[in-house]
């Protein structure tokens, strides 16, 4: 069984995501945790196109999960009508590497507040999202690839 780098910087980059949430005290590491995860690419480049997209789809999840849920509340149709919207959002701009984790984020919100606002759970999802991304991506920074990635074709 082979232990690569990528394996260790993803274990350091979930590790620090926990720390920095009990430093902070802020209750949930579960999203940032998730965000690393994902966004620890191969390379940083990788890395900072799968954060960006990520990020972009928890924002247009967030905003229309907030609003479906302000406008009809925690009904069964409010998150089908949300999922609509977010895709055909994420559509209309292009993102549709967003469309996934923007569904995810609506249907969260629409969900599982329990003890927060919608404004409050939407405001923590894409708090939460950053610190991950921006974890992953300082750690691929800071420890790079050992060899480069050469995509496309060569001469």
């Amino acid at each position: 069984m082979k232990i690569g780098l990528r394996n260790i910087k993803t274990a350091l980059a979930v590790s620090l995501c926990i720390l920095i949430f009990q430093v902070l005290d802020r209750p949930y590491p579960f999203y940032a945790c998730i965000a690393a995860v994902i966004c620890m690419q191969r390379s940083i480049e990788h890395s900072f196109r799968v954060g960006r997209d990520r990020m972009i789809g928890t924002i247009i999840g967030g905003l229309v999960g907030l609003g479906v849920y302000l406008i009809f509340g925690p009904v069964w149709y409010a998150t089908g009508l949300g999922i609509v919207m977010v895709i055909a959002l994420c559509n209309y701009f292009g993102k549709q590497s967003s469309v996934a984790i923007a569904c995810i984020v609506l249907i969260a919100i629409t969900t599982n507040l329990k003890e927060v606002t919608a404004a409050v759970y939407a405001a923590n999802r894409v708090m939460d999202t950053l610190i991950g991304i921006v974890i992953a991506l300082g750690i691929n920074r800071v420890i790079p690839s050992r060899k480069p990635i050469l995509e496309g074709k060569t001469s």
